[in-house]
Formats: structure tokens, C-alpha cells, sequence
């Protein structure tokens, strides 16, 4: 009897080193880019911060907001749109990550300062938070987001429309982006088929054929060319509204957004 007892706490003293041996073997650590894309107060001093990263898509990082003078100085690295380098342990079975080390990537020269660039950040921040939300790994998006913002950093004029063109163009990695070959004079586009139609759907989601037609020409200009499409206030805040309810027919949870109506008054 004192044999066997002895042999079933050998085999569960075994068992119980190879589960460990097995979940440290699961879990590794990763050094990659991020975006951060939205930050939310957890408890009296920890902050989940959600970053979009180059390798491991939408990741949750629960941080800790230091009491002391430096809080100020550690919360910038998770402000939206800022760009982090990241290393953590990855827990497999945590929903929420500790990052090892979280600091600043690159620092933006101009949109946490210029108004309007600080108007169309915070806006373009609230809604990359949505729209990457849940966002699996694809460094070709992650490339074209970091590259596209960088320049509008960098510009000093004509970046009045560049929202608008940046977000129609992220389309294209999020799976929705129209066919402009579709679309000839007079048609209408369907919002929730993402197509070009010669008659108006059985819905309310469509564009009529004046509206319709600056999708294509959205689509076929770079952020570098978007200056060729001449838009008054009335036209973008109209082009933006329509951005966000395309946007809102084809992601999950897509919410009307706060920011929308900020910008709007800014460039107002």
C-alpha cells in the first residue's frame, strides 16, 4: 500500500512539473511596434491601454499609472495615436497583458500641438480604437497606418482632406473597400453591399449619384494627391459622415462617435 501511494505522488509530482514545464513552453516574449489606440482608467491607478501591434495585432496591456511627479510624463506613452515600442510575456491564458517595457517609438513633431492636426488625431484616434478593435496581426495595415500618419505629421499644407482619404484606403485591409471599376456616371453606391448599383436599393444605405461619384475619386488619389479634389466645409463634414456610416454598416459594435461632432465644429 505504501509502495503505491508512494508511486501515484511520484506520477502527480510529475504530472504537475510537466503542466508547468508545458505552460511556460506556451508563453513567450515578443519585442514589436505599436500603435496605441485607446487608453481606459482601471481602478485607482492602473490604465488598460489597447495598442495595435505589427505582429500580434489588437493587444490588451493593463499598466500601472504611477502616484509620483512622473505620472504625467509615463501616461503620454499611451496616448492615442502615439507610436510604442513594446516588450512582454506573453500569458496565454490572460486577457490581459503586462508589458515588460512600454516607451515611445517615435515622437510626432506636429499633431499633439497644431490645432486642426490635434482636432483630426483625437477624431482619427476614437476611431481606429473601434475600427481595430479585436484586429488581428497584419503588418501591411500596420505599415500603411504608421506611414500615412507620419506624413501627415510631417505636411504643412493640404491636409485638409486627409481623414477622409486615409480612412476610405483602410478599407482595403479591413476587408470592405469598393470596387471603383464598378462605378460609371449616374450610378448609385450601396453602402451595405460596398457596390456600385444602376438603380437605388431596396434600403436607405446608398448615396445618390452626385455623392456617389467622389468615392472613386477618393479612392484613386494617394494622401500626396488628395489635394486635386476640392472640398468646402460642408462637403468634407458631409464626406465624413458618410466615411463613418459605411464604416458603421461593416464593423461590429461600430458606436456613433463624440469626436465627430469636435472636429466638425473646429473646422467649422
Amino acid at each position: 500500500m505504501c509502495i503505491f501511494c508512494c508511486f501515484f505522488c511520484f506520477c502527480r509530482f510529475f504530472s504537475v512539473l510537466f503542466a508547468i514545464f508545458a505552460c511556460q513552453m506556451s508563453d513567450s516574449t515578443i519585442h514589436t511596434y505599436g500603435l496605441v489606440l485607446r487608453a481606459v482608467r482601471y481602478g485607482d491607478s492602473q490604465v488598460i491601454v489597447s495598442v495595435f501591434t505589427a505582429e500580434q495585432g489588437t493587444v490588451p496591456f493593463i499598466v500601472r499609472q504611477p502616484r509620483s511627479g512622473k505620472a504625467g510624463a509615463k501616461a503620454s506613452v499611451w496616448q492615442p495615436l502615439t507610436l510604442v515600442e513594446l516588450v512582454w510575456d506573453v500569458r496565454q491564458r490572460s486577457a490581459l497583458q503586462k508589458p515588460r517595457e512600454m516607451t515611445v517609438w517615435r515622437s510626432w513633431r506636429s499633431l499633439p500641438f497644431e490645432p486642426y492636426k490635434t482636432a483630426m488625431s483625437l477624431f482619427l484616434g476614437e476611431f481606429l480604437g473601434y475600427a481595430l478593435r479585436g484586429e488581428q496581426a497584419n503588418e501591411a495595415m500596420f505599415e500603411y497606418i504608421v506611414q500615412a500618419l507620419t506624413w501627415f505629421d510631417e505636411s504643412e499644407v493640404h491636409y485638409a482632406n486627409f481623414h477622409v482619404v486615409f480612412l476610405l484606403h483602410l478599407t482595403r485591409f479591413l476587408g470592405f473597400m469598393p470596387n471603383v471599376e464598378d462605378w460609371h456616371e449616374g450610378c448609385f453606391f450601396d453602402l451595405e453591399a460596398a457596390t456600385f448599383t444602376t438603380v437605388p436599393p431596396a434600403h436607405v444605405h446608398y448615396l445618390n449619384p452626385e455623392e456617389s461619384a467622389l468615392v472613386p475619386k477618393f479612392l484613386r488619389m494617394n494622401i500626396r494627391s488628395m489635394q486635386v479634389v476640392g472640398l468646402n466645409g460642408a462637403m468634407r463634414r458631409r464626406a465624413l459622415e458618410i466615411v463613418t456610416e459605411f464604416y458603421r454598416l461593416h464593423v461590429p459594435e461600430f458606436p456613433e462617435l463624440k469626436s465627430l461632432h469636435v472636429l466638425a465644429e473646429v473646422f467649422a
